[in-house]
């Protein structure tokens, strides 16, 4: 670990750490939140030179993809994961959250990734998500999805992991809020909770995502960060674009966080054209330092914020 990104990461950690009040009503007290990036946009560096360069930026975790074209394939993870958050932790981060395509408890690979995880000390994982179908009605496929989720949550017991299910707009089960909530409010918060999603939360509620935050704020274990706005030819299409340059009310959205004694880790996804890194892609066109400015001005523009 070189000085440069040692003073980074401790200023990172100390300005979290005044960010929480002496205890949270969730996780432990005083426990800094991580800021992480989202590992499918540095899946152009192997494992030591993605944590190498999320720390020089100032990053304290990575989101790691676990799953299909993930920078640990799922077939691969008792081999790989290990592997993986070794080199992570060895680079001075943290792997707080994994990012997976989990929808069912009975495919074999779940639960080799939900033990292997487990093992390692790794207490959240995005599953995937559960879509409405064109001739099912609504609430039998939300029903669908809550019989899913609880059978996962037995697996997820067992290897102290909890789910963190994204509120993801569009076709999605979940998306609208009100859905989330009839999904999971039968659950155990322990063990099933919500990854939190500001700029789909504004995408299906501009004036709402402050009552679906607060009704949801009991299963929140994990918050997703980035902005949009609408396409200027097609209001119905929306436009990815850097932290504060969209419609992402982002200083409200900490302020409702803090008062809700929500303290949960943070996944910064970067969707706006990045030279194919928005996209997951192994060979980028522009140049790493490029890719590094741009990340490390939405990185910043977050932190100064909190």
């Amino acid at each position: 670990m070189d000085r440069r990104s040692f003073i980074k990461r401790t200023s990172t950690a100390t300005m979290l750490a005044s960010w929480l009040p002496a205890t949270s009503l969730f996780g432990m007290a005083g426990k800094a939140p991580y800021i992480c990036i989202f590992s499918k946009h540095l899946q152009w560096l192997n494992y030591r030179d993605m944590a190498l360069l999320a720390a020089d930026i100032g990053f304290t975790g990575i989101d790691l993809t676990v799953r299909k074209d993930g920078h640990v394939l799922p077939e691969n993870v008792k081999r790989d994961l290990p592997l993986a958050v070794k080199q992570i932790r060895d680079a001075g981060l943290e792997v707080p959250m994994i990012t997976t395509g989990i929808t069912q408890a009975d495919d074999p690979l779940t639960r080799d990734i939900l033990e292997t995880a487990g093992k390692l000390g790794i207490g959240k994982y995005r599953p995937g998500w559960y879509r409405y179908q064109k001739d099912v009605r609504v609430f039998d496929s939300i029903d669908h999805a809550r019989k899913q989720l609880a059978r996962l949550q037995l697996i997820n017991e067992s290897n102290n992991i909890a789910a963190s299910y994204q509120n993801h707009s569009g076709r999605y089960v979940g998306g609208s809020g009100w859905d989330l909530l009839e999904l999971i409010k039968d659950l155990d918060p322990r063990w099933t909770g919500v990854q939190f999603d500001i700029r789909h939360a504004v995408v299906e509620g501009p004036q709402t995502w402050p009552m679906v935050l607060e009704v949801l704020a009991p299963w929140i274990n994990t918050v997703d960060i980035k902005d949009f706005t609408w396409d200027a030819s097609d209001k119905f299409r929306v436009v990815s674009v850097p932290l504060g340059q969209g419609l992402v009310p982002l200083e409200a959205f900490l302020e409702k966080l803090k008062d809700l004694e929500v303290r949960e880790d943070f996944s910064i996804h970067y969707e706006y054209p990045l030279g194919g890194a928005e996209k997951g892609k192994t060979d980028l066109s522009i140049s790493k330092e490029a890719f590094t400015q741009q990340v490390g001005s939405d990185f910043r523009y977050l932190t100064s914020r909190l």
